[in-house]
């Protein structure tokens, strides 16, 4: 017999023990940190000022909607709905609501942190940030979540890969991460 932890246990965010428990200190150990190789992350833009990801963005791009029927707002620098200029995937350059876009900046530093007390799995990779969320003042939309909220166009995630596509030739892109939720299925889809 054993016992099943309670469903309402609380867990601590475990970066620094998650790296050795998939072995990737192992990993590194061979020579494979990651480094030449860059990782596309498409999430709710990376702070690339962050002190773990400090020289870490090579390139960055913002796709974000503007539409009034879902309350959609842009997310990108001045509010225009594609960028790639320079800070165009910083999380709180435009309009996001406190605490909703820090998940890209997790999700970079997962991938490729390194400093003397995080690492992430790819330390030595680089990465393209691209945010792809939009501001979505319609409670309908949000549903569970406060409103307003950022919410993820699909049009906006293909424009995203678009970009990543287009970069193919001038950097060695390893991965593409998009962390991104869609609708919870109760039977077989």
């Amino acid at each position: 017999w054993f016992i099943l932890p309670s469903r309402l246990h609380p867990h601590r965010p475990l970066l620094a023990e998650s790296v050795p428990l998939i072995n990737a200190d192992d990993v590194w150990a061979a020579g494979y940190t990651g480094t030449g190789q860059v990782v596309a992350v498409l999430d709710t833009g990376v702070d690339k000022n962050h002190p773990a990801l400090a020289g870490k963005v090579v390139s960055e791009a913002c796709y974000s909607t503007n539409n009034v029927d879902y309350g959609a707002t842009s997310l990108c620098p001045g509010g225009v709905s594609q960028s790639t200029s320079e800070n165009s995937a910083l999380p709180y350059i435009n309009n996001c609501p406190s605490g909703e876009c820090d998940h890209g900046t997790h999700v970079a530093g997962i991938v490729a942190a390194n400093t003397t007390t995080v690492k992430g799995v790819a330390k030595g990779s680089n990465l393209l940030a691209i945010q792809v969320f939009s501001k979505i003042d319609d409670s309908y939309y949000c549903g569970s979540e406060p409103t307003p909220c950022v919410l993820s166009f699909t049009s906006d995630q293909i424009k995203g890969l678009e970009r990543v596509y287009s970069l193919r030739s001038s950097f060695s892109i390893a991965s593409v991460n998009l962390s991104l939720g869609g609708e919870a299925y109760s039977n077989t889809c």
